[in-house]
Parts: structure tokens; C-alpha cells; sequence
């Protein structure tokens, strides 16, 4: 039996057509943005860093500890590629699992959501202050308080480290510091102003 070559041709012209059309043409339907990092910045406070740019619509999070329990959480900066929230009445030395939903990467189509897990470490003891780490630059320096203008110190994480930032200024001088939590000076600068 002959079979005609016109005819058998074009289902499969077709079929390669409607392949090639279907994978092209339909937009990315990949919701919910992945992760790069998630830290935890201390007071409750949680930061989740994504690999692109996102959107949000209805965005919540919700917060449980490893035995399922729910912790009052809501977010407080909702940037383009990341997302803080805060946890109200966590306990220290606990991990915990979040999810953020009514998220999307920047370009598809529907929203979805992300999970995660973070750990409050138990507070560490013989930790100094802000106020200690400007003493111990104040001292290194060999200025007193009334010396000195625009006197800062912020909490710092640099590549896992958490360390203080302490900064001030005479009328000729900038100083920074940098200063471990137990109060060791990792690293100072001293500019002619």
C-alpha cells in the first residue's frame, strides 16, 4: 500500500510548529524567588536576601519553632531583592522556620511563597555595649567624650563576624573603629579631615 508523502508531511510539520511555538511564547510561570542568604540581625529581627529582584502583593510571614509552635512576626522592609520581618516573644537558643508568602521574582506571573530557617543563638555572655565600644576607641585614641563630635557605634556583620563600628570626629580628625564584641579593636583609621 502506497502512503502519500504530501499527506504524512504535514501532521508532523504541525506538530513541530506547535512544539516550537508552546515553548517559546508562554511566559515564565516560576513564582516564588530563590533564596541567597538569610541572616539573622539580632532583637527579633530576620533578613532574607534573594538571587533577583521581586515583587510583592498581600506579602505576610509566618513563623514557628521546630515543635510547630506560631510566633507573632510581620515584615518591615520590603526591598528589591530582599525582605526583613521582625518575631515578637521569640526565645534565644531556638531555631526557627519561615515562610514569606505573596512574593514573586520580578517578570512571572503568579505570586508564591518562600520558606526558610534561622537560629537565635542564646545570648552569649561578657559581650560589651555600644557604649563600651566607644570607650575602648575614645581610650586607643586618647580623647575624652568632649572632645569629640558626631560620636556613633553600630552593630556590624562582615562575613560572619559581628563586630561594632564606632566612629567620630575632632576638628582635624575622622576616626573609625572597628571592635569585637569582646572588645578587641580589629581594625582602626585615622583620617587628616
Amino acid at each position: 500500500m502506497k502512503m502519500n508523502k504530501r499527506k504524512l508531511r504535514l501532521p508532523v510539520i504541525s506538530a513541530v510548529l506547535m512544539t516550537m511555538l508552546v515553548t517559546t511564547a508562554v511566559p515564565s510561570f516560576a513564582a516564588a524567588p530563590k533564596k541567597e542568604e538569610v541572616k539573622y540581625l539580632g532583637k527579633g529581627c530576620v533578613e532574607v536576601e534573594f538571587k533577583s529582584d521581586i515583587d510583592y502583593k498581600n506579602s505576610k510571614v509566618t513563623v514557628k519553632d521546630t515543635s510547630g509552635k506560631i510566633y507573632t512576626a510581620s515584615i518591615y522592609k520590603r526591598g528589591d531583592d530582599e525582605v526583613k520581618f521582625k518575631v515578637k516573644n521569640y526565645k534565644a537558643g531556638k531555631s526557627y522556620n519561615f515562610t514569606v508568602s505573596g512574593v514573586r521574582k520580578e517578570g512571572t506571573k503568579d505570586y508564591g511563597k518562600v520558606s526558610g530557617t534561622f537560629r537565635i543563638n542564646a545570648a552569649s555572655s561578657g559581650n560589651i555595649t555600644a557604649a563600651k565600644a566607644k570607650e575602648i576607641a575614645l581610650k586607643d585614641a586618647g580623647l575624652k567624650k568632649s572632645q569629640v563630635y558626631d560620636l556613633e557605634a553600630d552593630k556590624e556583620k562582615e562575613r560572619g563576624t559581628t563586630f561594632y563600628e564606632v566612629s567620630f570626629e575632632t576638628k582635624n580628625y575622622e576616626y573609625e573603629y572597628d571592635i569585637s564584641l569582646k572588645g578587641k579593636i580589629l581594625k582602626k583609621e585615622v583620617e587628616r579631615d
